[in-house]
């Protein structure tokens, strides 16, 4: 016969014993620790950069859609139309190429033919601008192809700051200038070792500017910039009108990029830019991880994840395609 155990595990003639503790209890704690902290993480996380998340969606959005937040009017032309009321004609894209490859081949030694498995095509359109009665603007944009035209009308811009009456002067700083600065530093690469390395040249299109303030005769405070390439001032009476719309200036903070010189806001600005980048990818990670901690739902998950990556892949690829048609990267800064 069988003696029961009593509470403390012993039995009516033996020694008492521990009880054992249940196995893999420990990695299972290990693991509902760390999906803690992952569902921690991916929470916090987006409550600290739900600002920067919120702005750089929307204005992403509106980057598609200018129309929104903006006064303007937009309608629709038929290719039935643009022909009836003016000489334009819809264009051929492949007869244009083969008109392009005839005068190619005219005036060089080599023979060109054209690739008939890719059609021709064109991108982007002609954009015209008109302008109305009442001070307004139009802007036509026709698509080649097929004929068919959108018409899009604003009304008369708002009253803009007064233009500064140093605006487009120059002042001869040589000893300030962007082209001191190259004879300076030139030959700069060979004194730090690097072989074969040419001169250093002033890049053409990208010089910094000098950012001061200054009051005119009736105590007027300029914001002030000097082109310090061009040597040429420009500025804006400070607290004038002429700001930008919201929805212009969340694009404007939306394209902001790259750490500035010094510090500042626009530094505090892409550092936000990069903890929100972060914080996307840590998303996608940890949706992942939270995903797989549910097992009732993991078929249906792969399929899903399965099926995003296959479209992304052919969405990325062929925008990437389009993107890089025809264009060769070239070095800069």
């Amino acid at each position: 016969m069988m003696l029961a155990p009593d509470r403390e595990g012993a039995t009516s003639d033996g020694p008492a014993r521990e009880p054992r503790a249940p196995q893999g209890r420990r990695p299972r704690q290990r693991y509902g620790a760390a999906m803690k902290v992952v569902r921690r993480a991916h929470m916090y996380l987006g409550l600290l950069v739900f600002p920067w998340i919120l702005l750089f969606g929307i204005s992403g959005v509106l980057f598609n859609h200018p129309q929104i937040g903006r006064d303007f009017e937009r309608r629709s032309i038929s290719a039935e139309q643009v022909s009836a009321l003016t000489a334009f004609r819809p264009w051929d894209p492949d007869a244009v190429a083969r008109k392009v490859v005839e005068q190619l081949n005219a005036g060089s030694a080599s023979r060109y033919t054209l690739d008939a498995s890719t059609p021709g095509a064109f991108s982007g359109w002609p954009e015209l601008i008109g302008s109305t009665s009442d001070g307004g603007r139009t802007m036509v944009l026709i698509r080649l192809d097929d004929g068919a035209a959108t018409l899009s009308t604003f009304p008369p811009e708002p009253a803009k700051a007064p233009d500064p009456p140093f605006a487009g002067a120059t002042v001869e700083l040589p000893e300030h200038r962007m082209a001191a600065v190259e004879a300076q530093v030139k030959h700069l690469l060979p004194k730090l070792g690097i072989d074969g390395a040419g001169p250093l040249r002033a890049h053409p299109k990208v010089s910094p500017e000098l950012r001061f303030r200054m009051r005119d005769a009736d105590g007027r405070l300029w914001n002030v910039t000097y082109d310090l390439g061009a040597g040429r001032l420009d500025g804006r009476l400070d607290g004038a009108a002429g700001q930008p719309l919201f929805v212009e200036l969340l694009g404007m903070l939306h394209k902001t990029h790259h750490f500035p010189v010094h510090g500042g806001m626009t530094w505090i600005w892409a550092l936000f830019a990069d903890i929100t980048g972060i914080t996307l990818v840590l998303w996608a990670l940890t949706g992942l991880a939270m995903w797989w901690q549910m097992k009732p739902s993991r078929v249906v998950g792969a399929i899903a994840v399965a099926v995003a990556i296959a479209v992304a892949a052919v969405v990325m690829s062929g925008t990437a395609s389009d993107i890089v048609f025809g264009k060769v990267e070239k070095g800069g800064a």
